[in-house]
């Protein structure tokens, strides 16, 4: 076991139910929280902040002045992509960071950071990354975390 700080675990179960009961905004939390964690972890890379900070305010605030701004044209709502565009950055990093603790830790990676950009493969690495993260920490601390869906659905947990 290592001295590091570690990540608490959690079960792709639950991200998946606590984001659907609160309309993704326990979503927003754990992609906050992961990053944090990740950070203190490894000593360096991007905060929560600086991951969700752009993508909320470059969705959000064009959206905004093109409804409530009767000057600003319509096709303004278009720059919202630039905070899409920033998630995808964030989650590519991601991706790699957990590949990278696998990596280091001796064992296979477990993400295809490729199928982000193919729809429908970007929801699978997307839950993926959830499971292995959890499995991660967990292995790290010595505990053995439940998770009712990576086991139902074995191409979310199997890294073979």
């Amino acid at each position: 076991m290592s001295a590091k700080p570690f990540g608490k675990p959690r079960p792709l179960w639950r991200v998946v139910f606590l984001s659907g009961f609160s309309l993704l905004l326990y979503y927003g939390w754990y992609k906050w929280i992961i990053q944090e964690e990740l950070r203190r972890y490894n000593g360096y890379g991007w905060s929560g902040t600086k991951c969700l900070l752009p993508f909320v305010l470059g969705v959000t605030v064009p959206q905004l002045l093109r409804i409530f701004d009767p000057d600003v044209p319509g096709w303004f709502g278009w720059f919202s992509l630039l905070g899409i565009v920033w998630i995808y950055i964030v989650q590519f990093k991601l991706y790699n960071t957990v590949n990278q603790l696998y990596r280091q830790a001796g064992m296979k990676e477990p993400l295809v950071v490729w199928w982000m950009f193919i729809p429908g493969l970007n929801l699978i690495v997307g839950l993926r990354q959830i499971h292995f993260l959890s499995e991660f920490w967990a292995k790290e601390q010595g505990l053995t975390v439940k998770d009712s869906i990576a086991e139902t659905l074995p191409f979310l947990s199997a890294n073979v």
